[in-house]
């Protein structure tokens, strides 16, 4: 089964007329994080996502809980968009089907994606019993999500080790972070390639590394807005 979809450009080979993909298995590598200010791309680096893993992967379907309720209008009518305070709803029903893959009642496992759009503001709106309740839930997930097709994508505009229990940030396989990142969020998301990110980086570039290698990276240009909005609806009905 195809489990391979772009991410992003390489920087360096673009500035030289060459495109090259890096890519994600989400088999190997079944969660990942992108982090970025307003205004950097993150967003629409998300959506890229989305779209790509809803034309390649058969029979997936994604979750996306937007705390914000602004940057998924188009797909208001879709069943698996969760905005504002129903995004405690939205985890916990990805939650329910987790365990019911885990627990052995629901054998299939076909491709599942939760995506988290800036988990620092929803950490914040909810008091603190709840967010420990969403801590755990996204830690389980993280430690036994591979093994029955369930994966994340977790999005916040800071890194901070408040949001996760411990031993999450390190499960997160690919890091992607756009424009220009604090010297504690280089120290804590790219410890080893920290003094290797010296290139200024403007909205839609940053870096990526896979724990391995450190990269230059674009997030591309999109023509057709509507078709990439089409596929994001389609997962989103998944």
């Amino acid at each position: 089964m195809q489990t391979t979809t772009n991410l992003v450009l390489d920087k360096t080979l673009y500035n030289r007329g060459l495109i090259h993909y890096h890519k994600i298995d989400w088999d190997k590598t079944p969660h990942m994080t992108t982090i970025g200010a307003s205004g950097t791309g993150k967003t629409f680096l998300n959506k890229l996502i989305i779209a790509r893993v809803s034309m390649k992967i058969p029979n997936s379907s994604i979750t996306v809980l937007d705390f914000k309720a602004d940057d998924y209008h188009f797909a208001r009518s879709c069943k698996n968009l969760y905005e504002f305070d129903k995004v405690q709803e939205g985890l916990e029903a990805y939650y329910q089907e987790f365990l019911l893959r885990q627990q052995g009642r629901d054998t299939d496992r076909s491709f599942k994606l939760l995506v988290i759009e800036e988990l620092g503001s929803m950490m914040g709106y909810f008091d603190k019993k709840v967010v420990e309740s969403m801590k755990m839930m996204i830690a389980n997930i993280t430690f036994m999500g591979r093994s029955v097709n369930f994966h994340l994508l977790v999005s916040t505009q800071r890194p901070d080790t408040t949001y996760f229990k411990a031993g999450v940030r390190d499960s997160l396989g690919v890091v992607i972070a756009l424009g220009s990142l604090s010297k504690e969020g280089k120290s804590m998301m790219f410890n080893d390639f920290k003094d290797e990110m010296t290139e200024a980086q403007g909205q839609g570039s940053g870096y990526l590394t896979n724990g391995v290698e450190l990269y230059s990276i674009k997030v591309p240009h999109v023509k057709d807005v509507a078709k990439l909005e089409h596929y994001i609806k389609q997962a989103l009905n998944g």
